[in-house]
């Protein structure tokens, strides 16, 4: 039995890596955590996820910048070392940041343990007993090599889904001629994908437009997405165990 914890940003972070855990790799919703950890602000989102006696944790902190502040809250410094936590994944947004900035700025946040960008990280810490035990840490920025975050991973996902490239291609080249709209905010990349985003899913089911984005999430088969299944390949070793050869994402 192992349990492992996940952080990602935002809402629409959680709603689709969950989505895409329970779809593609096989892990159930449950009602409550090993952990005990539960929501403490309107932001925040948990979702609880078991597979046989395994179970996964994963923490949607409240948006961009919310790692400290729900790291300080939650004690997940301290959970580290009082609790039986085998993994603790961060999952985050590259905006416009390089691959060294995040990494210093997550291990900035937590204690005793180190994150490689794309790489599992086996880290020996002393637990309350003063006892040695051994935790493994992985950070996924993404996109993978370009500037945006969760949107622009969508957005490239449907460009190469048969069933919904013209669509988004339209609705990008759509958001494009307003970049220049005095009283639009599209001029920053992450607001521009946003918007085609949000723009592209009330098209494609107008009836839910209204609906909250977990709808339009779950909408999609994202299973088929071969851009998601490169992404997401870290997933796969959740609920295993890992060793010191694991893989490196390129």
């Amino acid at each position: 039995m192992m349990t492992e914890l996940v952080l990602v940003e935002g809402v629409s972070d959680i709603l689709l890596i969950s989505y895409y855990l329970q779809k593609v790799y096989g892990w159930k919703s449950k009602n409550s955590n090993n952990l005990g950890i539960t929501a403490l602000e309107e932001c925040e989102h948990i979702e609880s996820l078991y597979k046989g006696e395994n179970q996964l944790v994963v923490c949607g902190v409240g948006g961009n910048g919310k790692y400290k502040s729900f790291v300080e809250k939650h004690r997940i410094n301290d959970m580290i070392i009082e609790q039986d936590i085998s993994s603790l994944m961060i999952v985050t947004d590259r905006d416009e940041n390089t691959d060294a900035k995040i990494n210093r700025t997550i291990n900035g946040i937590l204690d005793n343990i180190i994150f490689k960008v794309g790489e599992w990280n086996n880290n020996k810490i002393i637990d309350s007993f003063q006892q040695p035990k051994y935790i493994n840490t992985y950070l996924l920025i993404i996109p993978e090599n370009e500037n945006g975050a969760l949107e622009r991973v969508i957005i490239n996902s449907l460009s190469k889904m048969p069933e919904h490239a013209q669509l988004i291609s339209e609705v990008v080249d759509f958001v494009d001629t307003l970049k220049d709209e005095p009283d639009l905010d599209l001029k920053k990349i992450n607001k521009a994908n946003k918007a085609t985003v949000g723009t592209f899913f009330s098209i494609r089911n107008p009836q839910n437009a209204m609906r909250a984005f977990g709808i339009h999430i779950s909408s999609i088969d994202w299973s088929k997405s071969e851009v998601l299944k490169k992404i997401f390949l870290p997933f796969d070793d959740l609920g295993k165990n890992k060793s010191i050869s694991m893989r490196i994402i390129k």
